[in-house]
């Protein structure tokens, strides 16, 4: 809920300081003149301003405002010179109040800069009142806690949620397009529903947009969607990436996977085997390695005697045990050396993430600073940016550092301590590395050093008949093939748990996709939207649309949800009177709806000259009327009532005493 509770314009020059000041209230307000270039929509474009919306206007900054704002002021027919401007803002989100202070033109404040006083504005200037400098405009604006619309998404309890974005990746649903639907300018917001609507690179943002103020689930659907499609293509390039890598581990010795293939399917538990193939027959792993060890068998059946090197090939055997053990402890030591080195990584790592976060932290205060904010902050006295508990400034156990640094000199301490961390991070991983490879190598020499004492011990006993060099090669060849194939029978438990895993996920994840609707919208959603059409359809009416001889043929697109009639836009049919018409309607059929179905709205709704291409006074008062019967909720209307039929229709609703009454100073021209 935004409540816009009142407005104060300091405009200074070297003649005298100008201000105009109103209070905003519940219901319907009337900023009228009876000219056009009298201030209605400097004022308004400053509430925009205020709370950094301004981009519905069409661009960011002070820009956007009138020149009263930033170079000369019309007074007694004369232009006089602006030297400063600050717009104050007092809103409340239906619990407390806030006042937002953001100048348009100074020599000591930024533009970016905003200052939020924790109080009504009546009394920013107490002692006691707590206050915030907030950045706007700048990158992380909407991420950071110091970005203002961080803090004001979080005062308004909006709770945006992310959408898919264009480049596949997700991205808020910014405050400005929000607000864009319901903030209708005048210069840009009469040229078709939303078209004060900022570019971001957000998948059919004005969609997303609707579906937040209406409180839709499909905008929970489609993000489901979008995430439940997101694991699908990642499940799928997981499983190839293994199925290559297990592949390659088992080409070397002409084995295959059986039971999958590198396209991902659901599979049974311990369904997967390793074959060989010879001959066009298939062995399984097991099959096969029994093969071989029959086959030597077969070399060693011969009766043995003791060689006449017998000595040497004992002491061999004994050096080659005293290797092993040599081996096996370097192993366990580097192994644990190598796990003391990952948990100091893990240390590091963590302590570079903290000292991030302080050098974001900081610069967040830096560019408050350059903005021109003087709050005070705690970053620099000896607390922690963080979590601000307080802290030596010093590495050093022994050494206090007298000086407290500034914003900069802070920065550029973090920066070269990040930098020492990296250094030290990168030296870190440099060692793992080598340790993970003197790991392997050790496990490597250990398992051929198992090798060699096995042959070594083979040779302890030669046959009576010779061996042909053949023979020996092959039993060599035998032993260590059987010796790499137990190993990969080792790796069958991990292949098999591994695809499984992988199929259980895409499993679940093929079911959750099965179960979503086909249109994404709810039973739920789809009473929302009739309910939005009903309300559209008599606003039509009540505003007297006449482009379409059959305003009952008028739908909202399942796909767009936005009006449409016999499939087309209905802009297209519409003249140019009624094309206002039907931008009235809807805009105020989503707030109705909204507050009938439990939606998202903001509350509040400011047209800028609704009146546009000749709208008759009638329809003007049928629209007045319309927004009167709207209950908690705030209308702010910007009017000119030159002619005469109008004039009458908005002083009459305002004798009702059902419409505020603020009134514009001439100065702001």
């Amino acid at each position: 809920m935004l409540t816009i509770n009142e407005i104060k314009i300091d405009i200074e020059t070297n003649l005298k300081r100008f201000s105009f000041s109103s209070i905003f209230k519940k219901g319907v307000n009337l900023i009228y003149s009876e000219g056009n270039t009298v201030g209605k929509s400097s004022v308004i474009s400053a509430i925009y301003y205020a709370i950094g919306l301004e981009e519905i206007i069409g661009g960011k900054g002070p820009n956007v405002l009138s020149s009263a704002f930033k170079t000369q002021i019309e007074y007694d027919e004369k232009e006089i010179p602006v030297l400063e401007s600050k717009v104050y803002l007092e809103i409340s989100n239906g619990i407390e109040p806030i006042t937002i202070f953001r100048a348009a033109k100074s020599t000591t404040r930024g533009p970016n800069l905003i200052t939020v006083y924790f109080s009504s504005l009546d009394k920013i200037n107490d002692l006691n009142i707590k206050k915030e400098d907030y950045y706007v405009h700048l990158h992380n604006s909407a991420k950071h806690k110091k970005g203002f619309y961080t803090f004001l998404e979080s005062f308004l309890q909006l709770n945006l949620p992310y959408v898919p974005s264009k480049n596949e990746e997700e991205r808020k649903l910014y405050l400005q397009l929000i607000f864009s639907s319901m903030f209708i300018e005048q210069k840009r917001g009469w040229g078709d529903i939303f078209s004060g609507m900022p570019y971001y690179d957000i998948l059919d943002q004005k969609k997303r947009v609707i579906e937040y103020i209406l409180g839709l689930d499909t905008l929970a659907n489609e993000k489901l969607k979008y995430s439940l499609k997101n694991e699908e293509k990642l499940l799928k390039e997981k499983w190839e990436n293994l199925y290559k890598q297990y592949s390659i581990k088992l080409n070397p010795y002409k084995l295959e996977l059986k039971g999958i293939n590198k396209n991902i399917h659901i599979i049974e538990k311990d369904s997967i085997d390793i074959i060989y193939t010879d001959n066009e027959l298939n062995y399984d792993i097991e099959e096969y390695i029994k093969i071989l060890e029959d086959e030597l068998q077969e070399l060693n059946k011969v009766k043995i005697k003791k060689k006449e090197n017998l000595e040497s090939l004992i002491k061999e055997v004994e050096e080659t045990k005293n290797s092993i053990k040599e081996f096996e402890d370097k192993l366990k030591n580097t192994t644990e050396y190598y796990d003391k080195e990952l948990s100091s990584l893990k240390h590091l790592q963590n302590s570079l993430e903290m000292i991030n976060i302080d050098i974001l932290n900081n610069k967040d205060a830096l560019k408050l600073q350059n903005l021109g904010s003087l709050e005070k902050f705690k970053t620099f006295d000896n607390f922690c940016p963080t979590c601000e508990q307080p802290i030596q400034d010093t590495i050093l156990t022994n050494q206090m550092s007298t000086n407290i640094m500034s914003i900069e000199e802070n920065i550029n301490h973090l920066e070269s301590q990040k930098k020492l961390f990296e250094y030290a991070i990168s030296q870190k991983e440099n060692t793992i590395f080598k340790l993970k490879e003197d790991i392997n190598t050790y496990r490597t020499s250990i398992k051929k050093l198992y090798f060699l004492l096995q042959i070594t011990n083979n040779d302890l006993y030669s046959p009576v008949e010779t061996y042909s060099e053949k023979s020996v090669y092959r039993k060599v060849e035998l032993q260590k093939l059987i010796y790499d194939l137990n190993e990969v029978i080792l790796l069958k438990t991990e292949i098999n748990e591994s695809f499984y895993n992988l199929s259980s996920e895409w499993k679940l994840n093929q079911e959750s996709i099965l179960k979503l609707p086909n249109s994404n919208l709810t039973f739920k959603d789809i009473n929302k939207l009739d309910k939005l059409r009903a309300y559209f359809i008599e606003n039509l009416n009540t505003f007297g649309y006449r482009s379409s001889l059959d305003i009952n043929k008028v739908q909202i697109s399942k796909d767009t949800y936005m009006p449409m009639i016999e499939q087309f836009d209905m802009k297209f049919d519409s003249s140019a009177s009624d094309h206002i018409r039907r931008i009235w309607a809807f805009t105020i059929a989503l707030l109705q709806t909204s507050i009938e179905m439990n939606g998202n709205h903001p509350g509040i709704l400011i047209f800028d000259e609704p009146g546009q291409h000749s709208i008759i006074v009638d329809d003007m008062k049928k629209f007045f009327n319309v927004l009167s019967k709207i209950k908690g909720v705030q209308i702010i209307i910007g009017i000119t009532i030159k002619e005469s039929d109008i004039r009458k229709v908005v002083l009459e609703e305002v004798q009702t005493g059902s419409f505020g009454i603020p009134l514009i100073n001439r100065a702001f021209s």
